[in-house]
């Protein structure tokens, strides 16, 4: 069985150095967790949105904090006491299916906040949302039998949804589409130099990630 697999549950380099200390603070940065709530404020400092009052964009930010970040974290750090997962980052394939899970529903939860609550934002943003929910879904059937990076879907999953709001906006910020794919291949450096993941489950989670939110700007 591939080594990958069997990780140690201690997420850290072999060597145990400074290049290991720098990998493992770009996962914690980069979690899936905070890819939305990086995204809301990439949108809410775009141009198209600088006429609504700030309170509706804290909303924003905070709402989106709150479901996709806080309830998805609130049952993996309990399962993380109980012993139920052996580390933050859930390095054991088999023990990602309920987190997983929750994360699937609060992600719901964050698409419907969206969609009743901010009417200001575009419809196809909220799409947007809902294939980020759809790529977890896809993430959990496939994490049944072949571990994949969540990290590199969360990552591609903010890229590809600033692809899709720069295609609606006709807007074109070079600069920051090409800062998301540094840090896309940074965070994929980063997991593979940890041992947690081979270069074909990141990159298998980066397009997963990127064309599950992508698209829906194209229909929407």
């Amino acid at each position: 069985m591939n080594s990958i697999e069997n990780e140690s549950t201690n997420i850290k380099s072999p060597k145990g150095d400074l290049e290991g200390l720098f990998y493992n603070i770009i996962s914690l940065v980069f979690q899936p967790l905070l890819m939305p709530t990086f995204g809301m404020i990439m949108l809410m400092n775009m141009d198209v949105f600088s006429p609504l009052p700030a309170q509706w964009r804290w909303i924003a930010i905070v709402g989106t904090f709150v479901f996709s970040g806080i309830l998805p974290a609130i049952p993996i750090l309990l399962m993380l006491k109980r012993g139920e997962v052996n580390d933050l980052f859930i390095s054991k394939r088999e023990q990602r299916t309920m987190p997983y899970l929750f994360s699937l529903l609060a992600y719901v939860f964050w698409s419907l906040f969206m969609w009743r609550t901010l009417t200001f934002i575009p419809t196809f943003i909220t799409a947007m949302g809902i294939g980020s929910a759809i790529s977890i879904f896809i993430i959990i059937v496939i994490n049944l039998k072949w571990k994949i990076s969540a990290h590199l879907a969360g990552i591609g999953g903010l890229t590809g949804a600033l692809y899709g709001v720069c295609y609606r906006m006709a807007i074109n910020p070079i600069w920051l589409l090409s800062m998301l794919l540094f840090i896309s291949a940074l965070v994929a450096i980063s997991r593979i130099g940890i041992k947690a993941h081979t270069p074909g489950q990141t990159l298998a989670g980066f397009v997963i990630g990127f064309v599950c939110v992508f698209i829906p700007s194209l229909f929407y």
